[in-house]
């Protein structure tokens, strides 16, 4: 090879390291974004600020890379949240409070659905509330978010489960107690608007619907150690930053059809009208104010203490972190978001 010919392979071979020297520094930024698992038990359009934030990039948007994980059970998200295999537990007071109660040190640092909703339905015999005496309620678990709000209804309505021998039995999650319901192996459940539109449109009776109640309630709301907090304050704000952009894509009405196509996707619906349900119920349930609901968290330890005497011994400032939402609602990011959402 001539000097000629090699002085311009030399050239050739610089000019091909300086673009992947180039190329590095985003390819390495992509990959060095921490990756946060989030869990979930529940199975319904309330996770649709995980699934839409995770698919659209607004997690990434704000610095995180966001894993959404399904787990079953409250007891198994907090043993999943002590053990590290996850970071965040998008979950309600009920497994924050008796994990809590038991000695671990976690807490709420955010609040997405702040108000009770959804529909307390009967089978179709019932007439109303009076007909649930002797009857066979469904939950996905006891101390769970189906339980939870089952339990409020009843006591609204002004019926005890042990009084008025209500069987209480552990179903399944939405899907399955929407079908237990509809074929008569219970008469009552609490279930996601998506899941009981179907029924009414049946004739099956509405009890209540939770959102017309003022029952002071925490629903699916991030938690997680508070030493992860801690450690991790750009972390948490990443992912405050995602929640709310992410509510504010939801919000926009021009994204109405992805955001149905998630809901299909994820809760697996064949029907495009129970995923408009949903999306609908959505616009109301979801708000930019994303503080913990302190008193909603409040009645449901009120709730929970009836059954477990150790929940009397948790206060709410141990179960509660105020600080990455106040930072949020300090910061020019959410100031002009908010102002973005005034707009006609």
């Amino acid at each position: 090879m001539t000097p000629k010919r090699i002085a311009t392979v030399l050239i050739f071979c610089c000019f091909i390291l300086a673009v992947i020297i180039s190329s590095a520094p985003s390819n390495a930024h992509a990959a060095e974004l921490p990756l946060v698992r989030i869990a979930h038990g529940a199975f319904s359009e309330k996770i649709a600020v995980m699934w839409i934030g995770a698919e659209q990039g607004l997690f990434r948007k704000h610095g995180v890379n966001v894993e959404v994980i399904a787990i079953r059970s409250g007891p198994q998200t907090m043993a999943a949240l002590a053990s590290g295999d996850i970071q965040i537990a998008y979950t309600i007071p009920g497994s924050v409070v008796s994990a809590a109660a038991s000695g671990m040190d976690v807490a709420f640092f955010g609040g997405i659905i702040n108000m009770a909703e959804g529909d307390f339905m009967g089978g179709r015999n019932l007439r109303g509330p009076e007909d649930l005496k002797g009857k066979r309620l469904g939950v996905q678990s006891i101390g769970g978010g189906t339980w939870s709000n089952a339990m409020l209804a009843i006591e609204y309505l002004g019926l005890d489960p042990n009084r008025d021998k209500i069987t209480v039995l552990v179903i399944g999650d939405t899907p399955i107690l929407a079908q237990a319901l509809g074929g008569g192996s219970i008469e009552a459940a609490y279930l996601t608007y998506g899941y009981s539109k179907p029924l009414k449109d049946k004739g099956f009776p509405l009890l209540l619907d939770m959102a017309k109640a003022p029952i002071p309630y925490q629903g699916l709301a991030p938690a997680t150690r508070r030493s992860y907090i801690r450690q991790n304050p750009q972390i948490i704000d990443g992912l405050m930053r995602g929640f709310v952009e992410t509510i504010a894509f939801i919000h926009k009405a021009g994204n109405k059809e992805v955001v149905i196509r998630s809901l299909m996707k994820n809760q697996r619906l064949q029907n495009p009208q129970d995923a408009e349900a949903g999306y609908q119920s959505l616009q109301w349930m979801y708000s930019l104010d994303i503080k913990p609901n302190v008193p909603g968290i409040a009645n449901m330890a009120r709730l929970l203490a009836l059954g477990n005497p150790k929940v009397k011994s948790v206060k709410m400032e141990d179960v509660v972190d105020q600080a990455p939402s106040q930072r949020l609602e300090q910061s020019t990011f959410y100031r002009e978001l908010v102002a973005q959402g005034k707009k006609p």
